[in-house]
């Protein structure tokens, strides 16, 4: 799984999703989202990609990724792993079957690939 984060950027959940999430256009068609051109992402499965913000937990200031990624799947896994204490107040967690080609392209800042037994 691949997790970015953001600072500032975002209001609330539904403002991270509409970056990550595909639209419709009024023909039915499929437009890739801003995160799927920059990172790569041909097709997007939304019920495996987690949004978290800090305000949707209480927290009105940016906290450490140990803190906003808690209660994320399977976080006891993989989240021991994180060694950054950059503050963040969003998160977004990208798991398979989703295919991050380039996550370096995000424009949000990429923390790693995480590996997790499902």
């Amino acid at each position: 799984m691949h997790v970015f984060l953001s600072r500032g950027r975002f209001t609330s959940v539904e403002d991270l999703r509409d970056h990550v999430d595909e639209r419709w256009s009024e023909n039915g068609e499929a437009e890739p989202s801003a995160f799927m051109r920059e990172t790569g992402t041909a097709e997007l499965e939304p019920m495996c990609v987690e949004a978290v913000h800090a305000r949707d937990d209480g927290h009105l200031a940016p906290v450490v990724p140990g803190v906003l990624l808690r209660d994320v799947s399977y976080a006891d896994q993989w989240l021991p792993q994180v060694t950054s204490t950059e503050p963040a107040d969003a998160a977004l967690c990208v798991f398979a079957p989703n295919v991050v080609a380039r996550p370096l392209g995000s424009s949000l800042n990429y923390l790693g690939r995480f590996t997790y037994r499902a």
